[in-house]
């Protein structure tokens, strides 16, 4: 909310004042608390609460079966693709767009750690699918750095044998480029700082300015994400078929939870032969 308002509704932070920023954390905070705007709009994929699914009853649990039911879609498809992400809070506005399409949301917290990569490469490996990784992340030292550190790493510890497309669709050279977004400056201490200069250079971009990828809206990253993702499906009639199929389990589910249900009451099974 910060980077969206700069020049806007606020000034940007300079030095080592926190001035504004600490303001839209305060009256954001209000009206939360006040009701004025919704708990649910702001984020926070840091805080998780460990503890195994439980269920009131059986009919519940089938309940919350059938409507968190899906198909794998992507397995008709030639590749498998992720969306990997900068940071929670970026995670948390992209999340509908993985969720509806059925991808994984990776949530890199800064520099993968060497198991978070390892991990998936190991995973790649068993499907034994060409990988595409969507990128979504600032544009700045450490920003730049991670794609290249991520895509680096997955190929050394899958041996090289990888088919990995990796992509980052925000924050681009273009999205800096347009101007039209808030800008800060850069750490010069940060270790990446000399590749990411050489970078900012070649592009003709300020090397002492970096974008965050909050300062992008909400919206436009959501829809930049899902037409990425589109244009990856490329057996769009397989996809159909078993997008449909997905809808005909969910209603099997439904029926044998209204089975369930009646067996549970004492009652006969089917009510008659068609039900049957």
């Amino acid at each position: 909310m910060y980077y969206l308002g700069v020049g806007l509704l606020w000034d940007k932070d300079f030095g080592h004042s926190r001035k504004n920023y600490s303001l839209v954390v305060r009256e954001l905070g209000h009206l939360r608390e006040t009701c004025r705007l919704p708990w649910e709009w702001i984020t926070d994929g840091t805080r998780m609460v460990r503890q195994e699914m439980q269920y009131d009853t059986l009919d519940d649990a089938l309940q919350r079966h059938v409507e968190s039911y899906r198909r794998n879609l992507w397995a008709s498809q030639s590749r498998r693709v992720e969306v990997w992400v900068e940071s929670d809070s970026v995670g948390g506005v992209v999340e509908p767009v993985t969720s509806a399409w059925g991808v994984g949301l990776y949530s890199c917290r800064g520099q993968s750690s060497k198991t978070f990569v390892w991990e998936a490469a190991q995973q790649y490996a068993r499907q034994a699918k060409p990988v595409t990784v969507i990128f979504c992340g600032d544009w700045d030292p450490t920003g730049r750095c991670v794609p290249r550190s991520v895509a680096e790493r997955l190929q050394r510890y899958g041996n090289g044998e990888l088919d990995l497309d990796f992509r980052q669709i925000a924050i681009t050279a273009d999205d800096v480029r347009s101007g039209s977004l808030a800008t800060h400056d850069v750490n010069a201490r940060d270790v990446n700082y000399a590749r990411y200069r050489e970078e900012c250079l070649r592009e003709g971009l300020d090397p002492n300015s970096s974008v965050e990828v909050e300062a992008l809206r909400p919206g436009v990253l959501r829809e930049r994400l899902s037409q990425e993702i589109e244009g990856l499906v490329d057996d769009i009639r397989q996809w159909n078929i078993e997008f449909r199929a997905e809808d005909a389990d969910r209603e099997l589910l439904r029926a044998l939870q209204g089975v369930a249900r009646r067996i549970v009451r004492g009652e006969p099974a089917v009510e008659d032969d068609r039900d049957e």
